[in-house]
């Protein structure tokens, strides 16, 4: 409203708007970056120095602009101003607050796949818990790259290095991703019985019962500003004990005790939401293709297709709709190992269901929600704190309800997991606590599934 009233004002005077069908965007000026280059800002933007547009247009496409500069996560707050107005040239500002770009982060990470397993199923016990040091540099350029290092001890023992360069050039339409990762455990889920996966571990051998070594190496093309190809050659090689290897031959396949595989992945991303970390409007498509085993080992030969749609619709100023539909295809027959044999319970859940894990080579997941914002304000802090972090915390609450449908195809292991080749369906209502605009973000959900469990379910993200 208060920007409406200054292009109101600017245009009083000079000519009416019966007059104006087109304005043009004479300057754009930037302030508040003091890492972040201008150029990189001004590449984030689909408007530029020169561009004409319907009047009508001209505040649609300015809050559109604010959204895309807060997506790229180096800002805390966001804010393009009309300026000046002379005759049908309009000035531009844009007004950023940058974030904290060097993040240490002690660490303290539950292994099992959500809390409610480490404290019901595993007993709370603090020896399935990984401690350590994630090191994040964003901004290390002022072009938006990442440099994350990870020292990890625990239950997962983990030190992995990444350095991401985001499309880069005059017209940001191409960068990278490098990546090594040797990470290794005392414990193992051998197989899955009842969908309960089952553990072998050997706490007093010096011995590692699982190992994992990785490279990979990814280029993205973007091709505008919301649409993203990427394409990737990753190394893998996995080995596990030979005490793991007798109670599962079938852990690898053929009765291996190893697996090393070059993987070939493309994906494709078009993104139209408005908050990446938590959409309320807008859709996303993301579609990839895996071939993992090239033929430089006999190790693994599967090829898969994945999806994943998601639609956000506005019904009124707090109350949004939201559908996911996720599938994956598995598109060769030959039988698949058994630790490359997931599918829902691992990335993609399906609430209610959170005690289990249903593998397979297929599934389908609908997940659909009603989401209504509560309230939203701030608490001050420290007013005269150095950092911005520390000078006020912003606060979000949001109730959900939600309804999952899911289904899991196996055909070689689903014998003794009565959950796969069956449908899936649980239902329930969350309340979501958002700290610092959308960098943290607590989730508490009570869901009912078809056999008529339930339970309360806790989830937590960070985002930085």
């Amino acid at each position: 409203m208060k920007q409406f009233l200054v292009l109101l004002c600017c245009l009083v005077g000079q000519v009416t708007l019966a007059q104006i069908s087109k304005v043009y965007i004479a300057a754009i000026d930037i302030e508040g970056n003091k890492k972040t280059k201008s150029q990189l800002i001004r590449n984030e933007l689909n408007l530029t120095v020169g561009d004409s547009l319907p009047l009508a247009d001209l505040m649609p496409m300015i809050n559109k602009n604010e959204r895309y500069l807060f997506n790229t996560g180096l800002f805390i707050s966001t804010r393009i101003k009309i300026v000046k107005w002379e005759g049908t040239n309009v000035h531009l500002k844009v007004l950023v607050e940058e974030a904290w770009y060097i993040v240490p982060i002690p660490q303290f990470e539950l292994a099992d796949r959500n809390f409610n397993v480490w404290w019901v199923q595993q007993n709370r016990d603090l020896r399935r818990a990984n401690i350590g040091l994630w090191f994040f540099w964003r901004n290390v350029s002022g072009y938006n790259d990442l440099l994350k290092t990870v020292v990890q001890f625990g239950y997962t023992r983990k030190f992995e290095l990444d350095y991401y360069l985001p499309p880069m050039g005059r017209k940001r339409k191409f960068g990278f991703l490098v990546n090594a990762l040797y990470s290794d455990n005392k414990e193992i889920n051998y197989t899955t019985a009842q969908n309960q996966p089952l553990f072998y571990n050997d706490y007093d051998s010096k011995e590692r019962q699982f190992s994992r070594l990785r490279f990979s190496l990814k280029g993205y093309y973007r091709r505008r500003l919301t649409e993203n190809h990427q394409l990737g050659l990753t190394y893998l090689q996995l080995a596990i004990s030979k005490e793991v290897l007798a109670l599962n031959t079938d852990f690898f396949g053929d009765n291996r005790h190893i697996q090393r595989s070059f993987q070939l992945q493309y994906s494709y991303t078009l993104n139209k939401r408005d908050i990446q970390i938590y959409p309320l409007q807008g859709y996303y498509i993301h579609s990839s293709l895996t071939k993992q085993g090239l033929g430089v080992f006999q190790d693994i030969n599967q090829l898969q297709w994945y999806n994943h749609w998601s639609a956000h619709i506005r019904l009124h100023p707090d109350l949004y709709w939201t559908t996911h539909l996720k599938a994956r295809y598995n598109m060769l027959t030959n039988k698949m190992p058994y630790y490359d044999n997931r599918a829902l319970g691992y990335e993609d859940i399906i609430r209610g269901y959170q005690y289990y894990t249903i593998d397979g080579q297929s599934f389908g997941l609908i997940q659909s929600e009603l989401n209504f914002r509560l309230v939203n304000f701030e608490i001050p802090l420290w007013k005269k704190a150095p950092i911005s972090y520390l000078q006020k915390m912003p606060i979000k609450l949001h109730f959900r309800y939600h309804v999952d449908v899911g289904y899991v195809w196996d055909r070689y292991y689903a014998t003794s997991n009565p959950l796969s080749n069956s449908s899936l369906v649980a239902t329930g209502v969350g309340l979501d606590i958002i700290l610092y605009n959308y960098n943290v973000i607590f989730q508490i959900e009570y869901s009912v599934n078809k056999s008529g469990e339930n339970g309360l379910y806790l989830r937590y993200k960070f985002h930085f």
